[in-house]
């Protein structure tokens, strides 16, 4: 069930949170899922867990407690749709399902058009001087980023250094602009200061726009830095003002801009300096968060993929035996988890079905098909279906689930322990080759039909019969389509003198086990470092020796 937090501080929302997995852990530690960043809360304060019963959060021996609905937390507690935990100051409100896809509409704004004085860069306003209190406030603020799991929090902390007794700005804003139509900016943080809602200048926002630089817009001298600049009209809070505008981030359609107001005394090459800092070090620790998340979001899939390739390896079955048949498997996936299918199971008649499929197409989205075709053939087995039947049960299966989107072939054979005789078919699928002592290989002989999955077929049943000593191969076209380092093919020439020679090699009463590890082992040596290109699957039966 997905399930997500709205995040609270006071009365002032904070974020939205989805969450993700069975197991999110809060605190103020930096590497919890939820992290929230107050000296009240412990390091990791409390978990939420999910499992068959839904989401439920645990106090993890937090010196302050958890609450939902007002009651503190002993030990777990259920979670309803509507909950509110407590920790701290911040209230957690659990919702049931997905997250909402978009934020709340933000407030615009609008640009005036102020006689400002020229916007300049830094290149154009000469090297500036920065004291040594002032860079060490900045790489404070990069630091206490990087330690801030909400972004809105993290720009919300820009535009408050700005404003801060330290850096002396009136207002602060983060502006989104379109580039298109720069008169409406979006407002996405702030204002912050005691001046409230800056007045936007279309001649500095023109001029951020065009250069993507930080620019400044002084009303005239001041400090002990003079900057040679045209003397603005523009008065915010009675007073002469500086207007900073520093881009923070953009893309083909919008830009973000950190704009502040600084009183008349500030409009210098330092103070541009400080906020053009200040918006790389906020940069920085974006880039750092966006990739500690994709860090995340990977280390989930791989687990996410380990777990599914856990579960396709349990379907692939052991070596057996029955009767006089000796079976066994080979099963690589070239992505963890694979699209092939191998599988072998006795029917009601003593008779044992041996079948390798392959799924069109790699990765997760074959794997979930192979596995709905092992079950419906496992059901199919035990309700005593022919071997025609089981195939046009799987191709309707397909149809009426994926509408010709995909496609299976296969090769399936229906063979007598006792004596040898087998009925087969193949859809689209490399011809099984049977191997006799000597190294011999002649293709079993049956029809060859089109692949399941992408119309009604018409199945034609071949019949044929193992001689004692004889070996069947069932294969999919990753061993015949193996390719070398020097981008060279196997082929089916190829993979049949390997195995050919392979045979030979074993006498007339082979090791099956080790039929299998010479198979896997000669076709490695073949592809060398080669990335893999396909999976690999094969199914063995020897018939008496």
């Amino acid at each position: 069930m997905a399930g997500w937090l709205e995040i609270r501080r006071g009365q002032a929302p904070v974020t939205n949170v989805n969450l993700v997995g069975r197991r999110v852990v809060v605190g103020r530690s930096p590497d919890c899922d939820v992290v929230l960043n107050t000296t009240s809360v412990s390091r990791q304060h409390a978990e939420l867990i999910f499992d068959d019963a839904g989401w439920r959060v645990r106090d993890l021996g937090s010196r302050n407690g958890t609450g939902v609905n007002g009651t503190r937390v002993a030990g777990e507690r259920a979670l309803q749709s509507g909950d509110v935990l407590r920790i701290d100051e911040f209230d957690l409100v659990f919702h049931a399902g997905p997250a909402p896809l978009r934020p709340a509409a933000r407030p615009r704004t609008s640009v005036t058009d102020g006689a400002f004085g020229p916007a300049r860069t830094l290149q154009e306003l000469g090297p500036p001087k920065i004291d040594a209190s002032h860079l060490s406030r900045v790489l404070g603020f990069s630091a206490a980023l990087l330690a801030e799991a909400h972004a809105d929090q993290r720009m919300l902390r820009l535009c408050e250094l700005m404003t801060s007794a330290h850096f002396h700005g009136n207002a602060a804003v983060v502006l989104r602009i379109l580039r298109a139509d720069a008169s409406a900016p979006e407002i996405l943080s702030g204002p912050t200061g005691a001046g409230g809602e800056p007045p936007i200048s279309r001649s500095v926002i023109k001029a951020v726009l065009a250069s993507e630089a930080p620019v400044l817009a002084s009303s005239g001298p001041a400090g002990p830095r003079k900057v040679d600049m045209v003397q603005m009209s523009v008065v915010f809070g009675g007073q002469a003002t500086a207007a900073v505008a520093c881009p923070i981030r953009g893309d083909a359609e919008h830009l973000d801009v950190l704009y502040v107001m600084f009183p008349g005394q500030y409009g210098t090459a330092e103070w541009l300096a400080l906020a053009s800092l200040a918006s790389a070090m906020y940069r920085q620790a974006e880039d750092a968060w966006s990739a500690r998340e994709a860090a995340q979001r990977q280390a989930l899939l791989e687990e996410e993929l380990r777990r599914a390739a856990a579960i396709q390896a349990r379907l692939v079955p052991r070596d057996m035996s029955s009767g006089s048949l000796q079976i066994g498997f080979g099963f690589t996936p070239c992505k963890g988890v694979g699209g092939d299918y191998v599988d072998a199971l006795a029917t009601r008649d003593g008779r044992v079905l041996v079948t390798v499929m392959d799924v069109a197409g790699k990765g997760i989205d074959a794997a979930l098909i192979a596995s709905g075709l092992h079950t419906t053939v496992h059901l199919a087995v035990r309700q005593g279906m022919s071997l025609p039947d089981l195939v046009h049960t799987l191709n309707r299966q397909l149809l009426d689930t994926w509408s010709g989107e995909t496609f299976v072939t296969l090769a399936a054979a229906l063979i007598d322990p006792r004596t040898g005789a087998l009925e087969a078919v193949n859809c689209g699928h490399p011809a099984p080759m049977v191997v006799s002592p000597n190294g011999t290989i002649r293709e079993l002989r049956l029809a060859e039909g089109m692949p399941i999955g992408l119309l009604d077929i018409d199945l034609e049943l071949s019949t044929d019969r193992l001689r004692p000593g004889e070996l069947l191969l069932l294969y999919s076209d990753g061993l015949s389509e193996c390719f070398n380092e020097e981008d060279k093919i196997l082929g089916v020439d190829g993979l049949t003198e390997m195995v050919a020679d392979i045979r030979r090699a074993t006498g007339r009463k082979p090791d099956l086990e080790w039929f299998e590890g010479q198979l896997k082992d000669r076709l490695a040596a073949h592809r060398g470092r080669a990335p893999a290109s396909d999976d690999i699957s094969f199914a063995l039966a020897l018939f008496g020796t």
